[in-house]
C-alpha cells in the first residue's frame, strides 16, 4: 500500500487488510504485488472472465417450499455478477469462540493449499489472513492452531505448519503430515510427482513458514524484521495519539521507521477496524495519521500523493467516455509515483475500471510497438485485473459470511438475541440480503417464509438503526428532509452538532454516493455540506 487514503476509502475492503495485532506476518503488500506465475495465470484468464464486481446484495433466496427455520446452511450466491471462488482444496468451516469477549463466530480453515492451482491464495497467506480468526465483535484474534500443508511447485517447496501441540504428540503429527502429503500426491499428475514431495519441511513456527514464502518473492528476513519493528511502533504510537508531547518524543526516537510503508500499515489498520464497526478506534487512527502527515517527512510525501490522487479522482468524475478515461489513467500511470496514485484511485473507484475498460487497455497494448511502453501498460493491466479480482473475492467472502449469519438467525429460537450478539455484522449488506430473500419468497408464494423474513428484517433494521452514531442519524435526517426550508430548520435546531468533523463526514458521504452512481443524492449532500461549512 502507498499510504494514500482517499475520502471514504477507509470503509472499502482489500485483500490484505487485517488488523496487525495477532497477525503472524502481515507485511504490507506493495502496490500491484503478485507473483510472476499469478500474473501469467491472470493474463491467460482475463479475457474470458467477464464478471464484474457489484455493490448490490446477493439474492440467496429460499425455495418456495423451504421453511425459513430449516433453511440449508450452505446457500451460495445466485446472481451471475457474483464471482465463484473455486479452490482445489476448499476450506472447512469451524466455529470459534473469541477468547477476549466470548463471542462465537464462524471462520474458514484450510488444511491444504496448492499455490500452483490457486495462486490467488499467496497474497492472503503472506498477509496472515489464511487460518486466522478475527472476532467481529471486539477485533481480537490471531492465527489458528490448525495444521496446514502448502505446496509451491514453482519453487519445489512442500511445507507443513504443525501447531506447537504437534511437538508433543509426534505420532499423530506424522500421521497428519502423511495423510495430507498422500492426498496431494494422488491428485498430482505423475510427471509432477517429484522427490521433494517425499520430504515435506515441517514448521512449528508460523512466522518461519511465512518467512520462507516471502523469501521466494525476494523479501529478505531483514525486510521482515523492519516490518515487524514498524508494526510495533504503530501499536506504540496508537497509545500516544492523544498526547502530543509523548507522540513527538516517540516519533523522534523511531522516525527512521516512518516511511511510506508505515503509512500503508496505518491505512490498512484504519480500513480493518472500520469494517469491524469500531468507528471510535478508526477515528483515533485517522487523527494519528493526520498528526504524522503534518509532522514527518514521509507524511509530507503522502500528503502530496494524496492531493494528486484526489485531483485525478476529480478528473475521472468529469470524463465522458472510457476512451477519455483510458487516456487520463495512462498519462497518470507514467508520471512519478504513478503506480501508487493510480493504484489508490483504482481501489477507490473500482466500478469505473470494469471489464470493458480492461479490454480497451488490452487493445492499446496490442497496438503499442515500443517495448518499454508496452511493458508499462501490461503492468497497469495486471494491477487493474488484480484489483478487480480482489474486490470480487472480498465481496464473495463477505456475502458468504452474511448468508451464514442469516441461516443461523432463521434457525434461532430467539432471532433478536442472536442478532444483538452479532450487532457489528447487522449492516446494509445483511438487510439487503433479507430483502432479496423476502422478494424471492413472495414471488414463489412462500407465505411462511415471507412472514418469518419480514419479522427478522424489522428487528435487524431496528438493531442497525440503534448502532448508528448520532452524527449519522443527523445526516440521514438532513438528507431525508423534504425541502430546503426543512434542512435549514434542522441545522438551526441542532447547531451544536455542526463541527468540522461533521463537514468532513458529509464530504465522505458525497464521494461515496458519486462512486456508486447516486449523483442526485451526492448533489443534495454537497448542498448540505456547503451550508454546514458556513455555520461552523
Amino acid at each position: 500500500m502507498s499510504g494514500i487514503l482517499l475520502p471514504g476509502q477507509e470503509n472499502k475492503p482489500k485483500s490484505d487488510e487485517q488488523p496487525a495485532e495477532g497477525s503472524a506476518s502481515g507485511l504490507v503488500l506493495p502496490s500491484g504485488f503478485s507473483s510472476k506465475k499469478e500474473r501469467e495465470n491472470r493474463q491467460e484468464n482475463a479475457p474470458e472472465n467477464k464478471s464484474e464486481p457489484t455493490d448490490e446484495g446477493v439474492n440467496g433466496s429460499l425455495p418456495a417450499d423451504t421453511n425459513p427455520a430449516t433453511a440449508p446452511q450452505n446457500v451460495q450466491p445466485t446472481q451471475d455478477s457474483q464471482p465463484q471462488m473455486n479452490f482445489k482444496y476448499p476450506p472447512s468451516g469451524a466455529q470459534v469462540q473469541c477468547p477476549s469477549c466470548g463471542t462465537p463466530f464462524n471462520t474458514a480453515v484450510f488444511s491444504m493449499i496448492d499455490l500452483g492451482a490457486n495462486p490467488e491464495l499467496l497474497s492472503p497467506l503472506l498477509s496472515g489472513q489464511v487460518n486466522a480468526a478475527i472476532c467481529s465483535n471486539c477485533g481480537a484474534g490471531g492465527q489458528l492452531s490448525a495444521p496446514l500443508l502448502i505446496h509451491h511447485a514453482a519453487n519445489n517447496f512442500l511445507g507443513v505448519f504443525v501447531p506447537s501441540t504437534g511437538q508433543v504428540d509426534d505420532v499423530r503429527t506424522q500421521k497428519t503430515i502423511g495423510d495430507l502429503t498422500s492426498r496431494l500426491m494422488r491428485d498430482l499428475p505423475s510427471e509432477e510427482r517429484k522427490g521433494y514431495l517425499l520430504t515435506p519441511k515441517q514448521f512449528f513456527d508460523w512466522g518461519k513458514l511465512i518467512e520462507v514464502l516471502w523469501g521466494f518473492e525476494g523479501v529478505t528476513p531483514e525486510m521482515l524484521r523492519r516490518n515487524a519493528d514498524q508494526r510495533a511502533l504503530l501499536q506504540s504510537l496508537m497509545k500516544l495519539a492523544n498526547d502530543d508531547s509523548a507522540l513527538k518524543i516517540g516519533v523522534e526516537r523511531s522516525g527512521d521507521l516512518i516511511d511510506l510503508d508505515f503509512f500503508g500499515m496505518l491505512e490498512q489498520m484504519v480500513m480493518a477496524v472500520s469494517q469491524q464497526g469500531q468507528q471510535e478506534a478508526a477515528q483515533n487512527l485517522l487523527q494519528l495519521r493526520e498528526k504524522l502527515i503534518e509532522t514527518t517527512p514521509a507524511g509530507e510525501e503522502v500528503k502530496k500523493q494524496q492531493e494528486r490522487a484526489q485531483a485525478l479522482l476529480e478528473k475521472i468524475s468529469q470524463t465522458q467516455s472510457r476512451e477519455e478515461l483510458l487516456t487520463l489513467v495512462v498519462n497518470a500511470w507514467g508520471e512519478e509515483n504513478g503506480q501508487d496514485i493510480v493504484g489508490s484511485v483504482a481501489a477507490a473507484t473500482g466500478p469505473a475500471f470494469d471489464y470493458e475498460f480492461v479490454m480497451l487497455l488490452a487493445a492499446k497494448i496490442e497496438a503499442t510497438k515500443d517495448d518499454e511502453e508496452r511493458t508499462s501498460l501490461e503492468d497497469l493491466r495486471d494491477l487493474l485485473v488484480q484489483i478487480q479480482s480482489e474486490r470480487q473475492q472480498n465481496q464473495q467472502s463477505a456475502m458468504q459470511q452474511v448468508q451464514a449469519l442469516l441461516q443461523e438467525v432463521l434457525q434461532a429460537e430467539d432471532p433478536e438475541a442472536l442478532m444483538r450478539q452479532y450487532t457489528p455484522a447487522i449492516d446494509q449488506t445483511f438487510l439487503a440480503l433479507i430483502a432479496a430473500n423476502v422478494k424471492s419468497a413472495r414471488e414463489q408464494n412462500a407465505t411462511a417464509a415471507v412472514n418469518r423474513l419480514e419479522q427478522i428484517y424489522t428487528i435487524a433494521l431496528q438493531i442497525f438503526d440503534e448502532s448508528l452514531p448520532p452524527e449519522i442519524h443527523f445526516m440521514q435526517e438532513l438528507v431525508g428532509a423534504p425541502d430546503a426550508n426543512a434542512v435549514k430548520k434542522l441545522l438551526n435546531e441542532k447547531r451544536d452538532q455542526l463541527t468540522p468533523d461533521f463537514v468532513n463526514m458529509l464530504g465522505l458521504a458525497e464521494n461515496q454516493m458519486r462512486e456508486s452512481g447516486h449523483n442526485d443524492q451526492a448533489d443534495k449532500i454537497k448542498s448540505i455540506r456547503g451550508q454546514v461549512a458556513l455555520m461552523v
